[in-house]
């Protein structure tokens, strides 16, 4: 208003101002917009909007920042920041849903003549809610730092969509009349408050329809993207607040999924697909932003198992909210009918907030039921699996970190072709691990005799995560809630609740965690009233499930409460298949047991007693009988001692009657009795050691030292140490002496082992390391010492793994016979190599077995480094066979992983083993070519793949996963081995030439590998390792001449063997009378196996040549040795990739030139191959003048047999060559051979296939532009040639014209038919008929009846008017072919009236030769 009565001041002031109009004239329109009703309206409803949004933004996110008015009138009520901040925004709530409505209409009914409804609704939202609104509470969901407020913001929209919804709103569905909905009406039915429904036009109800439906996407699509960033893992650096913001985006995107989808299905009812699929895309990314909170937070690090209590919390509230989304993801992905139910809905089923599949309409080319379907099977395997086993199923990390670091980085898939893959990706290896174990629990199940039976053996189940007590009842929930509310999931949904019924938590010690015995007791609880509320539904009686609820109830103690819910479920059925009468006469009575012994004190203090049963069952089980370690509480200790007292033997085992050995009973007895499992009770009398040992020596205490401490003086007693003398020197030994050396061995070996497995187990780093110290020492000093018993199984898996290198490794064959003979010669050495490589059942978890592999790659190292040091003074080559047996064991490990994916042990030895190998070999002093050979056997996974990938039709869902995760783990350490080369290359000089060997052997396939690692380490050699310095460029080179040179020596040795087998196809084929396959395509599988064999070289080397163009020479010289005849064959089938590649690089003429100076004339033949897929790079254009002129100058360099220019090196260019040129070679190629001829013509008119009937003639007859020679063209031509002045005999002449007419694909009958037209037509211009013109008619005659009608009717009366009769032989040819056509039989086609036409002399010469029958 200040500004209205600035220009009313203004404008006193400059009455007399000539721009006085002007001004009156805008101060005018301002005045009427500043008047404006609906714009008063607008800045009101803004200023009341902005207040509060600005109210909140500045709000701090702390309880009682900001003075608001509590409900109820009280001042002093508390309230939380949530309420706080959503009693902040309620005034904008009230503008958005109902203040701007309702303005609308009244300014609409008060100024009718001023606006419409239409108009007041449409701009009161545009201003106030697409403009404000929702984009200021989208961008505080989305980007504000206080957790508080985002929630609040995403609670928004859920509070939007409710108030949008009622009557007299924006998306009032409530009201049946049209006229009288919101917001065009008050929102009340006709009828009431005596209000009737004014009449309605349906157009224009159809757009209120459509700008509804906008509108309701506008507000879905802005939540959906509210939630998405909320889901984002670190979206707040602080764990909590991060849990926080996750748990209230989940909380969102659980309110907007089922309005979206309800959205969608209008839309794709209504056809409209692509708005269905602008608001689906963003959905998908919401659920997988919920599936990724729940799944991958282990893979992304956001959960370990070093997080406090507070933390799994946290982690667990999270959980639990992600859980009742996946409920709802299954509620709506799923069908409501049985199969047998189809079409058979009831319409008392149906509400506004139910949604599942039957609601969706098909049609759509992406939102498809079956795809949702997928999801839905998925995510309740999922829920199946968090109840059975009380958390999920460990999932192979590898599987999941390309879902998590799609998840992580935030990419959208909304380019992608597939949306449901990211979240597929997710669930489906969720489900996969839980369907896994219960695959082999049901096969353990069918094997027995209780079909109801079923076991999990829990101490062997890992877990991502363990539910707590609200996410596992949130569980077992949605398991029952979808048994009931989606029959066809009541079965799988029974069979869970009844297993984990009969199966409880806490009936091992697995089921700890986030689970107290309270919690315990309370699921347990929920888990039998669950089983009881299914058995008392009818579909319990028809699915057939009702037996294992009965049987699971039955072994809770509830047999009484089964029986009478099974009696109620069958007397539900019998009354919904009865009558109406028999219903209404029905009076069903269920009654609980209410008896005394079942009162809450009693079963509460039951169940006590019960759980403190099981514990100290549970303390004395892990006792004598298989051994235990003692708590760190003295007290738990001092009582688990007791308990196991009476399984101490009675007596004590008869011992030597000295008196230094008596060892009286107290309580160290006893401990060390249960510590060693009894061990300690029994002493081997012929182990001295055991016996005996310390007796080996005295200990004498001197005098007091200044330090206070007595000097102690330690003596070894002089008959042992007289033997250990003799040991060592050799001497020749009594019999007690020899005894003395066997026992002290065996005594050394069983120390050996305890250091080595103490070291590998023990807590302390310090302890531990000082330990591999130790036995890395010990390990190369006792050689000849037997492994004990402990730690045979490891060196007898060294041995078997060098032994089958042997078998793999035929090159280095030799060089491992040294490290087998040393691995028999010092089985301590070889079984602490592979000590921690072989499997024991010890370890439970992943960081576990990497700790192990860990232990290992440490102890391995400093056995190696011993090795090294020992090698400088004893044997040079200890190191190396150190190595070898090293890396030779690292691969057994992992081939042993590949035979048998179903061991999960070995599979996690062998990943962490292959996955280490990289550092170990990089901290190795040096390494060996036989290594490197060793490793790149890992590569060598061919027959795995394509074990792994052959699907049988007996083959389970479970299965499958489990092929493909170990086909995955093992091209894993395939590819870890490609990197071991990579780096060797790159820091080892000395060995870079055989690591590089061993990549381009792997390349090229000389060594074994699947078809992807070969690819790799293509791509290996040809990015990586050449590109990087000049020496690494010259090796590849080197090494990949060598394999073309074994693939020449290979193609060489197999040849008459090749040869054998493609005669004896070519002779059944000519039996049968088959045709021959193309030249390059193989004859025989015999050939097809060596083509195979030698392609991968020839690829390689090709692939450097294009860098390096002298490699050509190479692999032509290879290609043309005698015998190498399948070498040329893979050569010349490759040769259109080298030379579109050396083409694009260096340029068509210039490649052309250098290669054909490397050439010889022995290899000519790959030569013209080279140039022919030169020209041929070019695609449809033609050939460049600078290539042209570059191979007429390899023609003029390189001469025939005669001295003359070899027309074979312009051939692949004479599309390209000007018609009049061509005209002047055309004499060459004929006289070359038939071949030859017909590819010249070929590739002449190969550009110039829409000419092929035409004959051309040059734009400018002073210029000769035209290029290249059409089919018609050529015909013309070949006919006028003067076979006397090209020195060329005439049949020569003859048999090129019937060469060509033979060849009736070129030259078809319409090209022949087009070449004598114009011949004829010069004819009749006054040129000669060619000598062969009329042959060349009678040949058509013969070969094409098509142009029998052309020829009497056209052709034939043209010569006569020609008067083809003054030449005599072309006259007598004419007559020849008008006697052929006089008497065709086929109706109206005839010469006759060619021969009618003929002067009268002509045709009495006609008739005197051929008379008219």
């Amino acid at each position: 208003m200040m500004q209205i009565d600035e220009i009313d001041n203004n404008q006193q002031l400059i009455d007399d101002d000539d721009n006085a109009a002007i001004i009156d004239s805008d101060a005018s329109d301002i005045d009427e917009e500043e008047a404006s009703p609906l714009l008063s309206a607008l800045d009101d409803l803004e200023s009341r909007v902005v207040t509060a949004l600005n109210e909140f933004k500045s709000h701090p996110g702390t309880v009682g920042s900001t003075t608001t008015a509590s409900s109820g009138g009280d001042n002093n009520a508390k309230q939380t920041i949530h309420q706080e901040l959503a009693s902040i925004l309620r005034p904008v709530v009230e503008v958005s849903a109902h203040t701007g409505p309702s303005t609308a209409r009244a300014l609409a009914s008060s100024y009718p003549q001023n606006y419409t409804i239409e108009m007041c609704v449409d701009e009161i939202y545009t201003r106030i809610n697409s403009e404000l609104i929702l984009p200021v509470i989208l961008e505080s969901a989305q980007s504000d730092t206080i957790p508080a407020k985002r929630s609040a913001s995403l609670a928004m929209f859920h509070t939007l969509h409710t108030e949008w919804c009622k009557a007299g709103s924006y998306l009032d569905g409530s009201t049946s009349a049209p006229s009288l909905a919101g917001p065009y009406g008050p929102g009340i039915s006709p009828g009431s408050g005596h209000v009737s429904a004014p009449p309605f036009n349906p157009a224009e109800g159809q757009r209120r329809n459509q700008i509804k439906s906008a509108r309701r996407a506008e507000l879905l699509r802005r939540w959906v993207q509210s939630s998405i960033p909320n889901l984002t893992p670190g979206t707040f650096t602080n764990a909590t607040l991060d849990a926080s913001a996750a748990g209230r985006g989940v909380l969102s995107a659980s309110a907007a999924l089922k309005p979206c989808l309800r959205y969608m299905a209008e839309r794709i009812g209504s056809a409209d697909d692509a708005g269905a699929l602008r608001l689906f895309l963003p959905v998908m990314r919401m659920i997988e932003g919920v599936l990724g909170r729940l799944f991958l937070e282990r893979t992304r690090g956001g959960e370990t198992a070093s997080m406090d209590k507070k933390g799994l919390v946290e982690g667990d509230a999270l959980r639990s909210s992600c859980i009742k989304f996946l409920e709802i993801v299954v509620l709506c992905f799923s069908k409501k009918e049985l199969p047998f139910q189809q079409g058979a809905r009831m319409k008392k089923d149906v509400t506004a907030i139910d949604f599942s599949l039957e609601d969706l309409p098909p049609g759509h080319p992406i939102i498809t039921r079956e795809s949702l379907e997928e999801i839905g099977d998925y995510a309740f395997s999922t829920l199946r699996g968090l109840v059975l086993l009380g958390g999920q199923a460990a999932i192979d990390p590898n599987l999941l970190l390309a879902a998590a670091a799609s998840s992580s980085s935030g990419s959208n898939f909304m380019g992608g072709s597939n949306p449901f893959t990211p979240i597929l990706d997710i669930l489906k290896p969720a489900a996969l691990a839980f369907l896994n174990l219960e695959t082999d629990a049901e096969k353990a199940e069918a094997s027995g005799g209780d079909k109801n039976a079923f076991t999990l053996d829990r101490t062997n189940i890992e877990l991502d995560f363990g539910l707590s007590q609200k996410s596992y009842s949130l569980s077992i929930n949605a398991v029952q809630m979808l048994a009931t509310k989606r029959p066809v999931y009541f079965k799988e949904s029974s069979v869970c609740l009844a297993r984990r019924t009969i199966d409880p938590p806490g009936a091992s010690d697995n089921d700890v965690g986030l689970l107290s015995k309270a919690a315990i007791t309370g699921i347990r609880t929920h888990l039998r009233s669950s089983c009881l509320t299914l058995l008392r539904h009818f579909l319990s009686v028809t699915s057939g499930c009702w037996e294992v609820l009965a049987d699971a109830l039955k072994q809770a103690g509830m047999e009484t409460q089964a029986d009478r819910a099974l009696k109620a479920s069958k007397q539900q059925l019998n009354l919904m298949k009865g009558g109406r009468a028999a219903r209404n006469r029905a009076a069903v009575f269920y009654e609980w047991d209410t008896s005394a012994d079942d009162s809450r004190a009693a079963k509460r203090q039951r169940d006590t007693d019960d759980a403190q049963a099981r514990v100290r069952a549970a303390k004395m089980a892990r006792g004598l009988g298989s051994g235990i370690q003692l708590p760190s509480s003295m007290v738990d200790a001092c009582e688990l001692v007791l308990l196991n007292i009476d399984n101490l033997p009675p007596k004590r085992p008869p011992v030597a009657s000295s008196k230094q050995r008596k060892q009286p009973i107290d309580l160290d007895f006893v401990v060390d009795a249960v510590l060693s499992n009894g061990a300690s009770l029994t002493m081997e009398e012929n182990h001295w050691y055991d016996r005996d040992g310390g007796d080996g020596w005295t200990i004498e205490e001197g005098e007091v030292g200044q330090d206070g401490r007595p000097v102690l003086t330690f003596t070894m007693n002089s008959s042992v140490l007289d033997a250990g003398i003799k040991t060592a020197q050799g001497g020749e030994l009594k019999d007690n002496e020899k005894a003395f050396a066997e026992q002290s061995k065996l005594a050394s070996s069983m120390a050996f082992s305890r250091v080595l497995t103490s070291s590998s187990n023990a807590r302390s780093s310090a302890v531990a390391d000082f330990g591999k110290q130790l036995a890395a020492r010990l390990a190369l000093t006792l050689e000849g010492v037997k492994a004990s018993s402990d730690i045979e199984r490891s060196h007898v898996m060294a041995v078997e793994a060098v032994e089958s290198s042997m078998k793999k490794n035929a090159v280095t064959e030799e060089e491992l016979a040294g490290a087998l003979e040393f691995a028999i010669e010092n089985p301590i050495v070889s079984s602490s190599l592979a000590y921690d490589l072989t499997p024991k059942g010890l370890p439970t978890n992943e960081n576990e077995v990497t700790n192990a592999i860990a232990s290992t790659s440490t102890l391995a190292m400093r056995i190696l480094n011993e090795a090294y040091v020992c090698s400088f003074s004893e044997d040079k080559k200890k190191y190396e066979k150190c190595l070898d047996l090293f890396v030779s064991s690292v691969v057994n490990a992992c081939d042993l992983s590949n035979q048998n994916p179903k061991d999960n042990e070995r599979k996690r030895i062998a990943n962490a083993a292959a996955s280490s190998l990289p550092h170990q070999l990089g901290a190795a002093p040096f390494l060996t070519p036989s290594s490197l050979n060793l490793v790149s056997s890992l590569c060598d996974i061919d027959e795995v793949v394509k074990k792994f990938s052959i699907k049988t039709p007996s083959q389970s869902i479970a299965e499958a996963a489990a092929a493909r995760t170990a086909k995955a783990a093992a091209e894993k350490r395939a590819t870890a081995a490609l990197l071991i080369l990579r780096d060797v290359a790159f820091q080892r000089d000395a060995l870079r030439g055989s690591a590089i060997d061993c990549a381009v052997a792997i390349a090229s396939g000389r060594l074994p590998a699947s078809a992807q690692i070969e690819d790799k380490a293509l791509k290996l050699v040809m990015n990586v390792i050449f590109p990087k310095n000049e020496d690494c460029s010259d090796k590849v080179v080197t090494s990949a001449a060598k394999e073309l040179e074994f693939a020449t020596r290979f193609a060489v040795e197999n040849h008459e063997k090749i040869k054998k087998a493609n005669e004896a196809v070519a002779r059944k084929k000519d039996k049968h009378g088959y045709s021959s396959k193309s030249a390059l395509a193989p004859q025989s599988d015999e050939e097809k196996q060596a083509l195979d064999r030698v392609r991968k070289p020839v690829v390689l080397v090709m692939a450097l040549a294009v860098r390096r163009p002298e490699i050509i020479k190479a692999i032509m010289e290879n290609g043309c040795r005698d015998g190498a005849d399948v070498l040329a064959k893979a050569i010349k089938s490759n040769m259109p990739k080298l030379a579109r590649a050396a083409a694009t690089k260096h340029g068509a003429a210039k490649i052309a030139v250098q290669v054909a100076d490397m050439a010889s004339e022995k290899e000519a033949s790959l030569l013209i191959c080279f140039l022919d897929n030169l020209v041929t790079a070019a695609d449809k254009s033609l050939p460049s003048q600078e290539l042209i002129d570059a191979c007429q100058e390899i023609q003029k360099a390189r001469l025939d047999a005669d001295g003359k220019p070899d027309i074979r090196y312009i051939m692949p260019v004479v599309s390209g060559i000007k018609r009049v040129e061509l005209l002047n070679e055309l004499p060459d190629f004929v006289k070359g051979s038939d071949e030859i001829l017909k590819t010249t013509l070929h590739r002449m008119s190969e550009r110039l296939g829409r000419y092929a009937m035409i004959f051309r003639d040059e734009p400018d007859p002073s210029e000769n532009t035209l290029r290249g020679m059409s089919s018609c063209e050529q015909m013309v031509y070949l006919h006028q040639l003067d076979f006397h002045a090209i020195g060329i005999p005439q049949k020569r002449y003859l048999d090129v014209i019937r060469v060509c007419l033979e060849d009736d694909e070129v030259f078809n009958d319409r090209v022949v038919q087009a070449a004598l037209d114009y011949i004829s037509g010069k004819f009749l211009e006054g040129e000669t008929l060619p000598l062969a013109y009329m042959r060349t008619i009678i040949l058509t005659c013969s070969k094409h009846e098509s142009l029998h009608s052309w020829i009497c009717h056209v052709l034939l009366p043209r010569l006569v008017e020609g008067q083809v009769y003054s030449d005599k032989r072309q006259w007598e040819g004419w007559m020849r072919c008008a006697k052929m056509l006089e008497n065709t039989g086929d109706q109206g086609i005839s010469s006759l009236e060619a021969i009618n036409k003929l002067p009268e002399e002509q045709k009495k010469m006609y008739r005197a030769k051929y008379p008219q029958k």
